[in-house]
């Protein structure tokens, strides 16, 4: 009989009886580090499915804490697992496999017919098995760890933000901008989400600052004061039409800027100083756009209405955006029943809303056309 000593085996094989590298050097608890990868497991992109996967082998090595001087490898067939593993169905277990190794928290090593069983030397002894090599996912204890910080301090930041966005919130509404600030309602329900990003927070207060500045600065600007040269020069002066009248004349729609500083609330999303009547005109097809009135629709709105009528419709509409279900519906109705600058009543003889139409808006049937 012919002995087989290692030496005479084939040029860069080792002696198949040998134990494989083992590298690392680490002494773990198995189940701490399977709680790594369920608080990382969003951001490593796994579900359910991986973990009780992965919880399956981890319960069939040996008891005790995990050294890497030992067989880190799991060679149960998967019909033993699939108990360990909730009574998954093969496949899905399978599955979950695949994508652990594709993550790379474990390894496959299968056998040339697919089967998984240990290697044991002539004493019995388990030297080597194919099946699923668990030791990447000790190897990486530490990454796991350091994700798990790094995510944790990102959700104690994110809470942050949130409590200092929703405190100012409140203190604009007791300070009664809820009207002139109609974003402070989209801004209170992203601050309930609680899958709420970081950047999405950090947009949100950038906005909240732009909104302030604008309303800061439509506050602040000094009111016209009355022509008093008459008065000085011994004269009596007196107003050949009714305070009513003046408020309702339409504003010229030249002086842009006084034009602009009557709409507040659409002056709230644009932070930015008015240059221009071009730049006027963009922010009026911007806002339309928003709400849903884009392209040649927009162009053509702006070009049947007058700008003084167009910036009082949507300050109409801003007025009201809490107690409207579809924006932009309401809009299209509101362009669409627009009826002329002039002072009156709608078509069908019913005055629509005196206290939001002083403007001098015409619009006809829009008590029933614009009904959300």
């Amino acid at each position: 009989m012919t002995q087989v000593i290692p030496a005479d085996l084939p040029s860069g094989h080792g002696d198949p009886l040998s134990p494989a590298p083992r590298p690392g050097a680490f002494i773990l608890d198995r189940w701490q580090v399977l709680q790594l990868v369920k608080d990382t497991s969003r951001a490593l992109g796994l579900g359910e499915r991986e973990i009780a996967v992965l919880a399956a082998h981890l319960s069939v090595l040996p008891k005790g804490p995990v050294r890497a001087n030992q067989l880190l490898m799991s060679y149960a067939e998967i019909g033993g697992l699939l108990e360990r593993a909730n009574c998954m169905d093969e496949r899905r277990f399978r599955r979950g496999e695949a994508r652990l190794a594709e993550i790379g928290l474990v390894t496959r090593k299968l056998s040339g017919n697919g089967r998984r069983y240990p290697v044991r030397d002539g004493r019995g002894q388990i030297v080597d098995a194919y099946g699923i090599d668990l030791r990447p996912l000790f190897l990486r204890a530490a990454e796991l760890e350091e994700i798990r910080t790094r995510l944790a301090e990102e959700d104690a930041r994110r809470r942050a933000l949130r409590s200092r966005i929703s405190a100012r919130l409140s203190a604009l509404r007791r300070e009664g901008a809820e009207a002139a600030l109609p974003c402070l309602d989209a801004l209170q329900r992203l601050c309930r989400r609680a899958r709420a990003s970081l950047c999405e927070l950090a947009a949100a207060e950038r906005q909240l600052d732009a909104a302030e500045a604008g309303l800061e600065q439509a506050t602040s600007d000094p009111a016209p004061q009355p022509d008093r040269q008459a008065a000085i020069a011994g004269h009596s002066v007196r107003s050949k039409e009714s305070p009513e009248k003046e408020t309702i004349k339409p504003a010229r729609e030249s002086d842009i800027w006084k034009l602009w500083q009557a709409s507040p609330r659409l002056a709230a999303y644009f932070p930015d100083p008015l240059r221009d009547r071009d730049d006027l005109l963009r922010r009026i097809l911007d806002f339309l756009g928003f709400l849903g009135v884009k392209g040649s629709s927009a162009v053509e709105a702006l070009a049947r209405i007058p700008i003084p009528d167009m910036l009082r419709l949507l300050e109409m509409l801003l007025g009201r955006l809490s107690r409207i279900d579809n924006p932009a519906a309401y809009l299209r109705s509101m362009l669409a029943n627009y009826d002329g600058p002039e002072r009156g009543s709608a078509r069908n003889g019913r005055q629509y809303d005196r206290g939001h139409n002083r403007g001098g808006l015409r619009l006809r049937s829009l008590d029933r056309a614009c009904t959300p």
